[in-house]
């Protein structure tokens, strides 16, 4: 109900076509968000083996292994640094930069982003923030990256359940007006819960 008051960021949507859209190949440009949660395709009902799910050629797959399982990685903890000082990427982590970023910071970023810059510090920060978001998800038995090009399009799979949690669109919600609220510690838990529920049932 305070998202009706509150719209001095952009909504998710249009900061996604804006920032996110343009860096993927011109014929698959998506025009939203996916949802926090859903059950990805191929899924059969039964346990996935991650690793064969893995559709991106060779080559590309090691890239962006290494793109978000070492560079974005360390470069989100090194940056993180200046919010608060950690050896890691926990929960703490997550909650202090989660507090950090809010609705001025947000603007701040999007003001001084451009989008035709790859490196502008609005993709930056969503990035990071994804990446450490997958990076949680990925300490937890059960869960695993399938990658895809662009590196931000790439998700967190639950074997078992198939579901796909798409963390970079979770970060583009964070950085709008859509989920600057919303608190992603707890969101974690709660989709973590679901997704146990989920196993629990089968």
């Amino acid at each position: 109900m305070f998202r009706l008051f509150k719209k001095n960021l952009p909504d998710c949507d249009p900061l996604f076509r804006k920032y996110l859209a343009p860096w993927y190949h011109k014929d698959e440009r998506p025009k939203m968000t996916r949802p926090d949660m859903y059950v990805i395709s191929g899924y059969e009902g039964k346990p996935l083996n991650i690793d064969q799910c893995q559709h991106l050629p060779e080559e590309y797959l090691i890239k962006v292994k290494k793109l978000i399982n070492e560079t974005m990685i360390n470069a989100a903890l090194e940056d993180y640094q200046m919010i608060i000082q950690s050896d890691k990427l926990d929960f703490k982590v997550l909650e202090a930069v989660d507090k950090f970023f809010d609705r001025d910071k947000i603007t701040e970023l999007i003001n001084s982003s451009d989008p035709k810059d790859y490196s502008n510090l609005y993709l930056v920060s969503v990035c990071e923030f994804g990446v450490m978001l997958g990076y949680l998800f990925n300490q937890i038995e059960g869960f695993g990256w399938l990658y895809c090009q662009p590196y931000f399009h790439s998700i967190i799979v639950h074997t078992e359940t198939g579901y796909g949690i798409p963390v970079f669109d979770w970060a583009v919600k964070k950085f709008s007006a859509y989920g600057v609220d919303d608190g992603f510690v707890a969101k974690f838990h709660v989709v973590l819960e679901e997704v146990n529920k989920r196993s629990v049932s089968m």
